[in-house]
């Protein structure tokens, strides 16, 4: 026997429609786990989508929330009493000794109320580490201000003291709080937890926030090709960059980057670095999001894709949809996946927040059309062995169920759950925080 097979998966996420990310993982995992015949309970806190990813939802029909007004963003983002009361009473009713709750996302509507509920059924209670807000109280082990990646152990006094939020103070301060009653109403640090990280190199960031390694598990993401075979890139000229145009995603890095090198940028996604582009990189062609089928004609176009984002990215899956296309890709050092991007030939990495370094990437890629030749040759080869498929990824979690509920069978001695928070130190927690 390898393992016991679930009765039921509750997939836990902020959202329930493609929006990227963290989400469209959700949605693959309940599609599917539904194909492999498991039963599937899709628990969301926005409204019910036009195509549910299960046959199961329950949504909540609540906005993110940047969406809300600062008052009820505050508010609702440290505790939502409305995720706690529903999920509460989907445990209570329909909880079996084979259910496993699997949490996605939480900190755009969900908020740490989840996790009150949740500690009842610690022991098969899957925590999916897309970022990093189980281990830092900003999500990225980046300082902000400085666009640099943060060395500093979470939640130490020099954490607590550094100005870190792209947004000011009062959200360190803010975020500082949540972290502080995520972790109190489900421990990381003094209890084991299962938790699914992307990348192998994400456990180091897990063990410099104090959270215990033993029952933390590597499940890299499903990845699939830009484009089918057949690229051509070293007859092509295009830069591309595929992404959200923030600050932290180095996209003013790129665009001056390409301008150093004399060679063409397109654009692909959106943000708030959109006018920035418009206006002083008029030369820079900004699509916007663009669907898989829709950026078929501009990756048919491009020579290589630019990953220059400025802070420790868990999964690059950009990176590797290019690679596996054949094209071959710029990344940068702070990238998790930036080592073996380089080592593997199918591309080329700089030292982040550098515009010189990476110009010089693209002039090379630029001018050497053989050296296109063999990195196209070469990621097309090996990105398969660097992610999942779509299907191993299924195979991955399923087994990953099976041994949670395994040894929770065979160790009848540990105990079902932890403690529930004591409801004294719950409400002197709330207190202090509102």
């Amino acid at each position: 026997m390898t393992g016991i097979p679930p009765a039921r998966i509750v997939i836990i996420n902020d959202r329930s429609t493609r929006v990227g990310g963290a989400t469209n993982l959700a949605i693959l995992s309940a599609e599917l786990l539904r194909r492999r015949g498991l039963s599937v309970t899709f628990f969301a806190g926005d409204n019910a989508p036009g195509e549910p990813p299960a046959d199961d939802m329950i949504n909540l029909g609540q906005a993110p929330l940047l969406d809300r007004t600062r008052s009820d963003a505050l508010r609702l983002g440290l505790y939502n009493p409305r995720a706690h009361e529903a999920l509460s009473g989907l445990i209570s009713t329909r909880d079996t000794p084979t259910t496993i709750y699997h949490v996605h996302g939480w900190s755009k509507i969900l908020s740490p109320a989840i996790f009150r509920a949740l500690a009842k059924v610690r022991e098969r209670v899957v925590l999916h580490a897309h970022d990093y807000f189980l281990a830092c109280p900003n999500g990225g082990f980046v300082n902000y201000r400085t666009q640099r990646v943060c060395e500093l152990e979470p939640m130490s006094r020099r954490c607590l003291a550094t100005q870190c939020d792209k947004r000011g103070l009062h959200e360190k301060l803010w975020r500082t709080a949540r972290h502080l009653l995520r972790e109190h109403l489900f421990p990381t640090r003094s209890a084991p937890a299962h938790i699914v990280i992307v990348h192998e190199r994400m456990r180091e960031y897990m063990l410099r926030a104090g959270i215990g390694d033993g029952r933390i598990s590597t499940i890299r993401n499903p990845v699939s090709p830009l484009a089918g075979p057949g690229l051509a890139p070293w007859t092509r000229s295009n830069f591309v960059f595929i992404g959200r145009l923030e600050e932290e995603k180095g996209y003013k890095d790129a665009a001056r980057a390409a301008h150093l090198a004399g060679v063409p940028l397109h654009f692909i996604g959106d943000g708030a670095g959109r006018a920035f582009l418009e206006r002083e990189f008029p030369q820079a062609r900004v699509h916007g999001w663009k669907s898989k089928e829709a950026m078929h004609d501009i990756v048919c176009g491009a020579r290589a894709v630019v990953v220059p984002s400025r802070v420790p990215e868990p999964f690059g899956l950009a990176a590797l949809e290019a690679a596996g296309s054949g094209l071959p890709v710029i990344i940068t050092k702070a990238a998790l996946l930036s080592q073996e991007i380089a080592a593997s030939g199918c591309g080329l990495s700089f030292t982040p927040a550098n515009v010189d370094d990476l110009a010089a990437a693209m002039r090379r890629i630029a001018s050497d059309d053989d050296l296109v030749h063999r990195m196209s040759m070469t990621g097309v080869a090996v990105a398969g062995q660097l992610s999942h498929t779509p299907e191993s990824w299924a195979d991955a979690l399923i087994d990953l169920y099976e041994s949670i509920l395994l040894r929770g069978r065979s160790d009848p001695r540990a105990p079902a759950t932890l403690p529930a928070p004591r409801a004294a130190g719950w409400g002197t927690l709330r207190d202090q925080i509102w």
